[in-house]
């Protein structure tokens, strides 16, 4: 499992699939998935008030194609009420957002830290619950398990507490270095 990240809106970067959180209890939806919303002309805000959708506890909408960003497909993940959000929460979403992605058949998906910078959690905290997630689903099959690329969508700002993430995963999870860092470390060593 290769990860990256990128520090660019993410309606301005490339992504195969992008997934993002959106959760029941805010409207119109914040973070990442408030700027494609707006991107979308209201698109996620529309189908929230004519109760297609909600951002209930893992619910799963996707849009193929989506205009107006670069994605070929937009996975938005339910994450039930923000202020219920916790690390074991974030976990179990990363583990049924990986689930999610392989049932499509895809290897490369980005991803936002549902919640980051509006929730008590730590986003080095997060950060380690969604890879653990990722990597336990993924862990069941060495060759998905090799075949991932993922990419974390996050601020600038975020970026010393993403290096305390790496370094809590690698201290807390033994994986053998099948999850490789590499290109985010070179990131995060350029910025220092």
């Amino acid at each position: 499992m290769k990860l990256r990240l990128t520090t660019h809106p993410p309606d301005r970067e490339e992504h195969k699939c992008l997934v993002l959180g959106f959760f029941s209890d805010e409207r119109p939806p914040r973070g990442p998935c408030g700027l494609v919303d707006w991107r979308l002309n209201g698109l996620i805000s529309r189908e929230i008030r004519q109760a297609h959708i909600g951002g209930a506890l893992q619910e799963k909408v996707v849009i193929p194609k989506p205009e107006r960003i670069n994605t070929e497909m937009l996975i938005l993940f339910g994450g039930g009420p923000v202020t219920d959000l916790s690390y074991n929460r974030v976990y179990d979403a990363a583990y049924e957002m990986a689930n999610t992605v392989d049932s499509l058949k895809l290897s490369d998906f980005s991803f936002d830290l549902p919640g980051e910078g509006r929730v008590l959690l730590s986003s080095s905290g997060m950060f380690e619950a969604m890879v653990a997630g990722f990597f336990d689903f993924l862990s069941g099959d060495v060759s998905k398990l090799e075949a991932m690329n993922i990419c974390l969508v996050t601020a600038k700002e975020r970026l010393p507490e993403i290096a305390d993430g790496i370094a809590r995963f690698n201290k807390n999870i033994r994986h053998h270095g099948a999850v490789d860092f590499s290109r985010m470390e070179s990131y995060l060593a350029e910025l220092s």
